[in-house]
């Protein structure tokens, strides 16, 4: 299904609004103890990426959402749909959890992998009827907050 540009337009300004912004927020207490952390603040980039995706999720948009995520995700997503790209697999992706429709952004956690190096923000996508699952982003080496781990989908080892 080919989406119009004005649709995507908004979801551009939303994508470009998230990458330039520089303020963070807390990811509150239970964020910081299921990380393991006292100053577990989630960076508000994140938060906005994942609140990016959900949307690109809604949209159906390909373009946007393989935007906001790394290239083994984007390549997982492909396989897992026998898809050329990114782009060609993510509207039956976003079909899979039906378009997003209902799913919002829920709790955060921040963490790091497991040699401590890497920031890794976990976000639940909450759904009134079933559980998606979580989103995981890092930030990738422009610094920009990305999806490195997929709901429904399996990247494999960390």
């Amino acid at each position: 299904m080919r989406r119009s540009p004005l649709f995507t337009l908004p979801l551009a300004l939303l994508l470009a609004v998230t990458a330039c912004s520089g303020e963070e927020t807390g990811g509150g207490d239970a964020g910081r103890e299921a990380a393991g952390q006292e100053d577990g603040d989630v960076p508000a980039e994140a938060l906005r990426a994942a609140e990016g995706f959900v949307a690109s999720l809604q949209a159906a948009d390909g373009e946007a959402g393989c935007a906001l995520m790394d290239e083994a995700a984007r390549k997982a997503l492909a396989d897992a749909h026998g898809a050329a790209d990114c782009a060609a697999a993510f509207p039956p992706y976003a079909e899979s959890l039906q378009n997003g429709e209902g799913v919002e952004t829920g709790e955060t956690a921040m963490s790091t992998d497991l040699g401590g190096d890497t920031s890794i923000v976990t976000v639940t996508l909450v759904h009134p009827e079933e559980d998606h699952g979580s989103l995981e982003l890092r930030q990738d080496s422009d610094g920009q907050w990305v999806a490195t781990r997929l709901p429904g989908v399996s990247l494999g080892g960390a």
